[in-house]
């Protein structure tokens, strides 16, 4: 077979690095907000097109669900494991308080949590990524959870209030956290009022 009997793929070559992209809107989401950047500036910084990018994620709803992803794959699954781990729960909570407020102090580092950002902007998220943030919480409050119910199973755990309250005041207290930071309060004073807010659960 002669190389002019092979057909050339149609349509234009896939030139688009998704991870790059990703990368890139991820860390601008986190620094700047969903809110205060469009599609084409996500597209001028990744010097990509708008048809290039919707051929990889169909739309916006779809780049932003992608960067969720990978936002929890990257930085908020080690808490998942975290918990899942057979330590002491103080020496847990306090590890889970170190996370939470650990914030790079290099100029232009993003701080607080995406995620935490990204649902105080319900009004400029699509389906796909509404679905992927409700699934994300659901699985963090299980984890809570099932971690509280394992310390209370070891004596561990002595604050009056059931798992599912105390998965769910957790979870505030982190978001809480996060949201702080993100307004530039400093983190040694956000570490505090976290232990202090975690000091009544046993």
């Amino acid at each position: 077979m002669s190389l002019d009997s092979i057909k050339a793929p149609r349509g234009r070559p896939k030139t688009l690095n998704r991870d790059h992209v990703l990368e890139v809107a991820m860390n601008s989401y986190w620094k700047e907000g969903i809110g205060n950047l469009s599609l084409n500036e996500i597209c001028r910084r990744c010097d990509i097109s708008k048809p290039g990018l919707y051929r990889e994620f169909s739309n916006e709803d779809g780049l932003m669900k992608a960067v969720i992803l990978k936002y929890h794959q990257e930085v908020l699954s080690p808490v998942q494991h975290m918990l899942s781990g057979d330590a002491p729960f103080r020496e847990t909570l306090g590890n889970l308080v170190s996370f939470a407020t650990s914030v790079d102090d290099s100029e232009g580092a993003p701080k607080g949590c995406l995620l935490i950002k990204i649902c105080e902007a319900q009004m400029h998220l699509g389906e796909a990524t509404r679905a992927q943030i409700d699934l994300i919480q659901d699985q963090a409050l299980a984890a809570y959870k099932q971690w509280v119910e394992h310390a209370k199973a070891k004596g561990e755990f002595s604050a009056d209030m059931s798992s599912e309250f105390a998965a769910t005041y957790i979870d505030a207290q982190l978001s809480n956290a996060s949201s702080q930071l993100a307004r530039g309060v400093d983190p040694e004073t956000v570490r505090k009022l976290l232990l202090v807010a975690f000091s009544m659960l046993g």
